[in-house]
């Protein structure tokens, strides 16, 4: 194992007919939320399908406390239950060991996690 504490999320959300343009807002603004409100969110990108019906967010947590934090952030109590009433979560998968704390909080959201088990990142 590579011994790293990061925790990653990809999260894919199917978007409802009709909001695309509000979802871009929301995201945007989550994405200003949390760079000036989380340092230890090291990644927070979204990335569309070509016909922009779903989108895929890559996050990178400095550890699973971080992640905790993001859960429990302004940003996840305000603006994205906003997001969820007009796109639904599609796949949620969670890269790396997360704590016994950090894996309560995403069976609720029926993550599938991949634990750690060899290779590198420069």
């Amino acid at each position: 194992m590579n011994g790293s504490e990061k925790i990653y999320f990809r999260a894919e959300f199917i978007i409802s007919k009709g909001n695309l343009e509000e979802y871009k807002k929301l995201i945007q603004e989550l994405c200003k939320v949390v760079e000036d409100n989380e340092p230890h969110t090291l990644e927070y990108q979204f990335y569309f399908n070509d016909d922009e019906t779903k989108c895929t967010v890559h996050e990178t947590y400095t550890n699973s406390d971080a992640a905790l934090v993001h859960n429990d952030g302004i940003a996840s109590r305000t603006i994205i239950p906003r997001i969820l009433n007009i796109s639904q979560i599609n796949r949620f998968e969670v890269y790396g060991n997360p704590n016994e704390k950090l894996q309560k909080v995403l069976s609720s959201f029926n993550a599938q996690n991949f634990n750690a088990f060899t290779g590198f990142s420069r």
